[in-house]
């Protein structure tokens, strides 16, 4: 990965923040230097994508606003575990429930 965002600089900044909005060049980075373990389009938010970066897991979402989300997770599981608790929310979006996901939680 570049001096653009590399794992050393994303693990510091995850000591204090429990999720990263960053741009579409920095995410261009992690995807060349991750592996893309699981993809599942959302069909309201673009894909949720869970990568693996070395030992670590990320899911990688876009909010309402258009931001890029990263989140860090120990292991694969975790990481399944929100990107399915987001899905079954879109599913009921789809069906016009009103519900919104906060993101930033």
């Amino acid at each position: 990965m570049n001096s653009i965002l590399s794992l050393k600089e994303l693990n510091k900044r995850f000591e204090t923040e429990k999720y990263l909005i960053i741009s579409d060049e920095e995410l261009t980075d992690l995807l060349k230097s991750s592996q893309i373990i699981f993809e599942q389009d959302t069909r309201l938010r673009d894909f949720i994508k869970i990568l693996k970066f070395e030992d670590h897991f990320y899911l990688q979402e876009k909010t309402n606003l258009g931001e890029i989300i990263i989140r860090q997770f120990k292991n694969k599981a975790d990481a399944m575990n929100l990107l399915n608790d987001r899905m079954e929310i879109y599913d009921k979006m789809w069906d016009g429930c009103g519900c919104k996901i906060n993101y930033y939680e």
